[in-house]
């Protein structure tokens, strides 16, 4: 079962961390967060942003 009171929508998580879109999209595609998709919305995980920002993230 997953944590998911950690998930947030990608465009609120634009807005909390002052990244751009295509910041996450590189995070993402470097294997440093993962992307849920529900529908047409998008969720990450703030524990998996916050280790890429401090430099702890698990690299794909």
């Amino acid at each position: 079962m997953q944590d998911t009171q950690y998930l947030i929508r990608l465009t609120d998580a634009i807005k909390r961390y002052g990244l751009s879109r295509s910041t996450f999209d590189k995070a993402h595609n470097e294997g440093h967060i993962r992307k849920r998709k529900l529908a047409r919305a998008v969720f990450v995980d703030t524990r998996e942003i916050e280790a890429w920002i401090n430099g702890e993230s698990k690299s794909a």
